[in-house]
């Protein structure tokens, strides 16, 4: 009787095992240097709408950003072309420094998503191999205590790399202040806990891997683009004969 208790024992520990996906680690850093594409997701807010930013990477350097309907192109030798319809002042009354801040801003928005997610991980990350969701808990600090994350993360069948941190917690570790104190003071509290995200809120990396495409379509028009230099050409094909682009 307990040789049979101890088979099925067996058994059952043997199915759940199996059942068990083996978990990999990978360079997060590597992951987005090697990218063709990285889309960054956020929920700013429980119930608001979820944003995005997508960074496309080419070849032979090209770099495209959307989000919402806005564009922009960075090519070679400081040019780059801006697509950014309702955008007040309109980008076409911008001066020359001006137009190359957006487009220096549009590419810091970018690596800050990323950024802040592998600050937060960590660069490198567990995944389970048959494709399925790994959780962890993260934290980080902000003036008054820390932040608490539960972090998933998942590599696809087609080696897309998915990461989201959502926050889960605030936690004060100061407390009320006394009467007197000048430092650490419930209106400060206040004001630091006020520039924090709410808790529910998210931040997600999709990255794609695979070679990157040559280079953006050649025959696309840049009608309706302003450019980042005083030349302006009608198609990404001219745009770089006339910006000397390799």
């Amino acid at each position: 009787m307990n040789r049979i208790a101890l088979r099925v024992a067996l058994s059952v520990s043997l199915i759940a095992l199996a059942g068990v996906a083996h978990a990999g680690t990978l360079s997060l850093k590597d992951a987005v240097v090697q990218a063709s594409s990285i889309e960054t997701r956020y929920l700013k807010a429980p119930g608001a709408a979820v944003t995005s930013f997508t960074t496309e990477y080419f070849a032979n350097g090209e770099i495209m950003m959307r989000w919402d309907d806005q564009r922009v192109l960075l090519m070679c030798n400081k040019a780059a072309y801006l697509n950014l319809p309702g955008m007040k002042p309109a980008v076409g009354t911008l001066t020359i420094e001006q137009r190359q801040m957006v487009a220096y801003e549009a590419m810091m928005a970018g690596i800050g998503g990323v950024a802040a997610l592998v600050g937060l991980t960590g660069e490198t990350i567990e995944y389970a191999d048959d494709g399925s969701e790994l959780r962890s808990m993260r934290e980080g600090s902000w003036a008054y205590g820390v932040e608490h994350y539960e972090v998933t993360s998942q590599r696809l069948p087609d080696g897309t790399v998915r990461v989201r941190a959502r926050k889960t917690e605030t936690v004060n570790k100061v407390g009320p202040s006394s009467p007197g104190d000048t430092i650490s003071t419930d209106a400060d509290q206040a004001a630091r806990l006020a520039e924090l995200a709410p808790v529910d809120s998210w931040t997600e990396l999709v990255i794609q891997g695979g070679p990157r495409p040559q280079g953006v379509d050649a025959g696309m028009s840049l009608k309706g683009w302003v450019s980042t230099v005083e030349k302006k050409a009608a198609t990404v094909g001219e745009a770089r004969k006339l910006h000397d682009c390799k």
